[in-house]
């Protein structure tokens, strides 16, 4: 079992959440302070009704260069997000957006 261990490499990546410390929601401008009543800090954005669109949220962009530069990664020019389709109960916009292919940091 020992020989064949070599033609193997260990390869271990990580994905990271966390929480940004921002005025508004990443793709709208709806509030974020704790503690608020429930379903009073959505907007038609964030609950995704036809014919609205995102805005990303410059604070989280900067945040997310500051990280990449603090890490040694390589910033992209531009941005891409995609929209990933899940059925879930609790996900009723039946959508998460994604930037897999491109994100903001790359490396590091």
């Amino acid at each position: 079992m020992a020989e064949n261990s070599s033609s193997y490499e260990i390869v271990v990546g990580l994905e990271v959440h966390a929480q940004l410390l921002t005025q508004s929601k990443l793709f709208c401008g709806d509030s974020t302070e704790f503690g608020n009543a429930p379903n009073t800090q959505v907007s038609p954005v964030s609950l995704a009704h036809p014919g609205t669109l995102p805005v990303m949220n410059k604070e989280a962009i900067a945040f997310a260069v500051k990280m990449g530069l603090a890490c040694d990664c390589e910033i992209e020019r531009y941005n891409y997000f995609a929209r990933k389709n899940y059925f879930y109960p609790d996900l009723p916009k039946g959508y998460q957006v994604s930037q897999h292919t491109t994100p903001i940091c790359k490396g590091g």
